[in-house]
């Protein structure tokens, strides 16, 4: 199973928690075709996405939905590692399939007894 570090560990994340919003959010799409959509092409004899096979099953990916994390924060993850690809190949299918999203923020909430 290879490891994760560094960058690579916060792109792997980054897939992880948006796979979750793709299945939370029941689309049949997963991130694997986003990847293939991205980059297949682009890398010709050399694209490969078995490694997104395995995100789910490594060890250091336990954590990856127990981070705090937003669809913001998972774009600006993708977008700063030079993902931009994989967020292009996303925001087509998000507006292909006509979907209106929100970003809410909640912190702090004072419990009223």
């Amino acid at each position: 199973m290879p490891r994760f570090g560094g960058e690579h560990l916060s792109v792997a994340k980054a897939l992880v928690q948006l796979n979750f919003y793709l299945q939370t959010l029941d689309l049949p799409i997963t991130v694997k075709e986003l990847y293939e959509r991205a980059y297949r092409n682009r890398r010709g004899d050399h694209y490969d996405d078995r490694w997104l096979s395995q995100l789910q099953e490594n060890p250091e990916m336990t954590d990856a939905l127990e981070e705090p994390f937003t669809s913001a924060t998972i774009v600006e993850t993708l977008m700063r590692t030079g993902h931009e690809p994989i967020v292009r190949a996303l925001m087509k299918e998000i507006r292909r399939r006509d979907i209106q999203f929100t970003q809410a923020y909640m912190i702090g909430m004072p419990r009223r007894y």
